[in-house]
């Protein structure tokens, strides 16, 4: 099976200005965990849950939180994502896809032609395409 074949086309993308708050705001009303930064038209980076939850982690507990809310409202995607992104092709195999996420401990790949984003892959994506092949459901 090809990536093609599973792949999301419509992919949310952030760019590297973004203000945090936006993108956390961003994979809420999406129900996303991640998503490719796009920089004049190509992937620049990649931002996910992973990356965010550092910030929130160094908050207390107490009345000085909404200050620490604040600050991290104003970092910028720029400064969180990961700039070592793992891409694939759409004739890409999805086995491969599958081992490039396990090994390297990723959740989404985005597949490109080129230089251009046209999808990405997720394991969501490949645990429903092995759960119609295997159990037709």
């Amino acid at each position: 099976m090809k990536v093609s074949e599973i792949m999301n086309p419509k992919v949310l993308t952030v760019a590297p200005q973004d203000r945090v708050c936006d993108v956390i705001d961003l994979f809420l009303e999406k129900n996303i965990t991640g998503a490719p930064v796009i920089d004049q038209g190509k992937i620049a980076g990649i931002i996910s849950r992973k990356d965010i939850l550092p910030l929130i982690t160094t908050f207390d507990l107490d009345c000085s939180s909404l200050e620490q809310i604040r600050r991290t409202c104003s970092h910028y995607v720029t400064d969180h994502m990961q700039t070592d992104v793992i891409v694939v092709s759409p004739v890409e195999d999805v086995e491969k896809c599958a081992l490039l996420m396990t090994d390297n401990h990723i959740n989404r790949i985005p597949v490109v032609e080129g230089e251009t984003l046209v999808g990405i892959i997720t394991r969501g994506d490949i645990l429903k395409a092995l759960a119609l092949c295997c159990c037709g459901n």
